[in-house]
């Protein structure tokens, strides 16, 4: 059974450092391929580009990288989704594969809270992205729902990329700069659609 990696995020706009630490979970999980599913336009988030663009601009980040893919999902439906029901919208789109969801530790700490939060922690694996400051092992001790189910959390450091911010970015094309950290077939997309 292949293993592939489940991505989500607003990715406003998607980052060099989005695409380099997809690669890294992959080599160092042993995964077959990563499939990014950005959030949809009803998510609540201030500044956020049109799914439609968001997901284009995945499209582009991910030429040339074979075991990349980008899901739609979430766009296309158009609706608001709680994090059990895509979890299991793609588990069963994806049932010749074994998949992992991917999450920052930030959302490994509200997971516990999150609804279905037992259904969600038991019956589901995850790639948790740490800063290399053992703040996940430490959440994942400190809970007892997780710390029952610690075999379905592997947790990667991504503390070298933790600098490339989306946020950043969008301040530097709102100011006519062209961001280091961006695609330059990304750049070009958000300069011909006028995005941010």
């Amino acid at each position: 059974m292949s293993k592939i990696g489940l991505y989500g995020g607003s990715f406003n706009p998607p980052t060099k450092a989005h695409i380099e630490l997809a690669k890294k979970v992959i080599n160092q999980c042993n995964l077959d391929k990563i499939i990014f599913v950005p959030v949809g336009d009803l998510y609540q988030k201030e500044g956020l580009a049109k799914g439609v663009d968001r997901y284009n601009m995945l499209k582009i980040a991910c030429n040339g990288h074979k075991n990349l893919e980008v899901s739609d999902i979430e766009i296309k439906n158009n609706k608001n989704y709680k994090t059990i029901e895509i979890f299991k919208i793609l588990k069963d789109k994806y049932t010749k594969e074994e998949p992992f969801f991917i999450m920052g530790a930030d959302n490994l700490e509200k997971l516990p809270f999150w609804y279905e939060s037992n259904n969600l922690v038991s019956n589901y694996n995850y790639i948790i992205l740490d800063r290399g400051s053992n703040k996940a092992k430490n959440i994942i001790e400190n809970n007892e729902l997780l710390k029952k189910n610690k075999k379905r959390f592997i947790i990667i450091s991504n503390g070298e990329f933790y600098d490339c911010s989306s946020t950043t970015i969008r301040q530097q094309i709102k100011k006519r700069e062209k961001p280091e950290n961006l695609d330059d077939g990304v750049y070009n997309y958000i300069r011909e659609n006028n995005i941010y």
